[in-house]
């Protein structure tokens, strides 16, 4: 396990001062640097992110890690984490601290596998860091973890470390809640078993593993938001034949947060805190996620114009859309049009508090 002085997370920044309403944000960042450093500057909004060390201060009861995906520089994770953070406030769930978890992900996508189950040691540290130092203040704190794609993978290698940690094991540590959205994982990835790993041959030689074990043992609540008909996910499960296989074409498997867990050819050992949550109708028909007048097909983004053979067509399709989707325009661009499906992890947070 990487070890990580806490001194090397904090940043020599003053706090800022902020609407009570609002949520205190932090981001943290793994980018051109081995260790953790914290962010300063502004968010996407008219915001500064907090110095790090007020968390080891202040210990808050609540925190959420939001973790991004593919193929994202540190200005778009910025424009990520906003939407976050506008769709907890705009659902009133601000009674957390969110920090954003900003890791290499705008490489090659085999690599960007690698990378970020590389992350997930650093994330496991800074957890349990934190964790330990809040006990030492007699303090304890529910942390709560929100990833998207293959953030999923940060988060499950996350779990995989914490579950060999005997610090985090000898303190009795869990991890409040995790929940997955559209994660770019295989869906055999969270089975107990390790041979449904290992008589599947597209997981040889690959960042792939069984995170069964770790999500039963160090997650309290486990959720996985899967969309049926994300194009990048794909293929949709009516039309095998479909030509939108973005997922698929890469891995030759199925993704855990298109259809949820493998049920076929295998049936999958999974956890007893497992839960698969169909949030297809939660995603509405909208282009332009990030509100940028771009369409936001993974496969087209970059070569095509606005509005330009998307692959975007009808409710449920968008894959940049479970963070929510901002307003175009200066005058919209800081307002929230729909909050994806972060009402669904909202509901989750709020019963996961209910059922203490």
């Amino acid at each position: 396990m990487l070890l990580l002085s806490v001194f090397s997370l904090v940043n020599t920044a003053n706090s800022t001062t902020v609407n009570k309403t609002d949520i205190l944000t932090y981001l943290i960042s793994t980018r051109n640097n081995i260790t953790y450093y914290g962010v300063t500057g502004h968010g996407y909004g008219n915001y500064s992110f907090l110095n790090i060390k007020n968390l080891y201060e202040t210990c808050p009861p609540q925190i959420a890690i939001a973790v991004h995906g593919w193929s994202l520089n540190e200005s778009q994770v910025k424009e990520r984490l906003d939407r976050v953070k506008m769709s907890l406030e705009n659902n009133a769930y601000t009674n957390t601290s969110l920090i954003g978890f900003s890791w290499p992900s705008d490489i090659p996508w085999n690599d960007a596998k690698f990378v970020a189950k590389e992350n997930g040691p650093i994330l496991a540290d800074f957890i349990s860091s934190l964790k330990n130092s809040c006990k030492q203040n007699f303090k304890d704190m529910q942390i709560n973890l929100i990833g998207h794609s293959l953030g999923a993978r940060v988060i499950l290698s996350t779990l995989d470390i914490l579950h060999n940690d005997p610090t985090w094991k000898n303190n009795n540590f869990k991890i409040a809640s995790v929940n997955l959205m559209g994660a770019a994982v295989d869906n055999e990835e969270v089975s107990k078993n390790p041979r449904d790993i290992i008589s599947d041959r597209t997981n040889w030689d690959s960042a792939k593993s069984n995170y069964g074990n770790a999500i039963e043992d160090e997650v309290i609540h486990f959720y996985n938001l899967y969309n049926t008909k994300d194009k990048v996910l794909g293929p949709n499960p009516t039309n095998p034949f479909s030509p939108y296989q973005i997922y698929p074409s890469f891995e030759g498997d199925l993704a855990l947060g298109q259809n949820g867990s493998q049920k076929f050819p295998i049936n999958i050992t999974l956890p007893k805190n497992y839960v698969d949550i169909n949030i297809t109708k939660e995603i509405p028909f909208n282009i332009d996620a990030d509100g940028d007048k771009k369409c936001d097909d993974l496969r087209i983004i970059t070569i095509h114009p606005w509005n330009a053979s998307c692959m975007i067509k009808a409710p449920g399709d968008s894959h940049f859309g479970y963070f929510g989707f901002r307003g175009s325009g200066p005058e919209n661009n800081t307002k929230l049009v729909d909050d994806g499906a972060m009402d669904v992890v909202i509901s989750n947070l709020n019963n996961n508090t209910k059922s203490k």
